[in-house]
């Protein structure tokens, strides 16, 4: 059976996560991508001790795009920018001032 490659795993750790059905909140503090489903390692509030929860590649895959920074957008001034570069032969020139 062939694993998927690895992936960054980095901004999963330390993310909180909440139980509602248990009614406990912990946080991630391992991933292991070496079994066949990935599973993480979840610190519960104290007292509560750690668990391993296993998720299916989908789950997984979800949770990583879940905690990726969005894309930038594009800025009205840069979009603006772009319009007024097709409309126009070229760059406008530009004049040149004598200084003293």
């Amino acid at each position: 059976m062939r694993f998927p490659p690895p992936v960054d795993v980095q901004p999963l750790l330390g993310l909180s996560l909440r139980d509602t059905q248990k009614g406990r909140e912990g946080r991630i503090v391992g991933v292991d991508q070496a079994q066949a489903t990935p599973v993480l390692w979840v610190c519960w509030a104290p007292g509560q001790g750690s668990e391993r929860l296993e998720l299916t590649r989908e789950q997984f895959e979800a949770l990583l795009a879940a905690c990726r920074p969005p894309a930038p957008r594009p800025s009205y001034r840069a979009a603006e920018s772009t319009a007024d570069s097709d409309t126009q032969a070229g760059p406008e020139p530009r004049r040149q001032v004598a200084r003293r």
